[in-house]
């Protein structure tokens, strides 16, 4: 039994989510501290082999293992979620922080494209035009220190945007709507990503153990229990109780909490024009929620009426 009201049970998982937007935006801090201290590929494997570990256990002391049911999904949702971090990682030391930051955020937009041709519905005006006004946003928030010209790196990043519009689509297709295993997806998925990331970077990442300082090992816990294990679940529990393209506009604001995150903690600058674009990015997003609910909304009162026919001729 729930005590909470229904309208604040509705906002849950648009909290949660802005919530792992903030933790993944302070993930950029610290993997650069970390890589400084290491390399690249040694944080990724510091981040996924202690969360495949704990996660294993978790399941392995659950009265039911559901692994084998996770597999499939598992595997497909960790081959993007690898293939993303893998491109963010590599791409944002060949470009600037700020073109990095903008392009990545083109899942926002890449999110309800995907969305809208697997579902076959035409996304509304006012979600397009709230997707552009945040893009708007962002780029005036992360824009202040001006753009460097195209490059291996910023294409890197433009996969990456599309891979992780791809994981949104696929994890709300595999969970929406379905009495799907969040714990058992999630371990599975990062299972995969520290087996991938095991062979890349643990050999980096053993030279480098010994030289690592009290604030490398807080760097790790947080990439490892806040960035991986909890950001994994809630996004993904979060997006079962939603849609790819609402996570996506709420996860799309990560590169303005990193910005913040680096002002606060790093002694980045913004400037007036980063703190227009912040509130632009605010606007965009609180509009687009409201038009991605609605579009929803609709979207689910055609398929309530089509409902009898279907279980007319589709039970068994």
């Amino acid at each position: 039994m729930s005590f909470a009201p229904p309208s604040a049970r509705r906002l849950f998982p648009d909290l949660l989510l802005l919530v792992v937007a903030i933790i993944w935006g302070g993930s950029y801090l610290a993997t650069q501290d970390l890589a400084a201290a290491s390399s690249a590929a040694a944080v990724m494997c510091a981040r996924f082999v202690p969360a495949a570990v704990i996660l294993v256990c978790v399941n392995l002391a659950r009265p039911r293992v559901r692994l084998r049911d996770s597999t499939l999904p598992g595997i497909l949702f960790g081959t993007l979620r690898a293939a993303t971090i893998a491109l963010e990682t590599i791409g944002v030391t060949l470009t600037s922080a700020t073109n990095a930051g903008l392009i990545i955020a083109l899942s926002i937009l890449f999110t309800p494209i995907l969305e809208s041709a697997l579902t076959k519905r035409r996304m509304p005006p006012s979600l397009i035009a709230s997707i552009l006004l945040a893009l708007i946003g962002i780029t005036l928030l992360v824009g202040g220190h001006g753009f460097s010209g195209f490059n291996l790196g910023d294409g890197l990043m433009l996969v990456a945007a599309a891979t992780r519009a791809l994981l949104g689509v696929a994890e709300a297709r595999f969970t929406v709507g379905r009495n799907a295993d969040v714990l058992g997806l999630t371990t599975v998925e990062i299972l995969f990503g520290a087996v991938i990331f095991a062979v890349w970077g643990g050999s980096s990442l053993l030279e480098h153990l010994p030289g690592f300082t009290v604030a490398n090992w807080l760097a790790i816990a947080y990439l490892c229990l806040g960035c991986t294990i909890f950001a994994f679940l809630g996004q993904l529990w979060a997006t079962k109780h939603t849609s790819a393209s609402r996570a996506g506009m709420l996860l799309g604001t990560e590169p303005g909490w990193a910005l913040l995150v680096g002002v606060l903690l790093g002694g980045d600058k913004i400037g007036t024009l980063g703190y227009v674009g912040a509130a632009v990015l605010l606007v965009a997003t609180w509009w687009g929620a409201r038009a991605e609910q609605r579009w929803r909304g609709n979207g689910l009162a055609r398929q309530n009426v089509t409902v009898p026919v279907v279980r007319d001729t589709a039970d068994y």
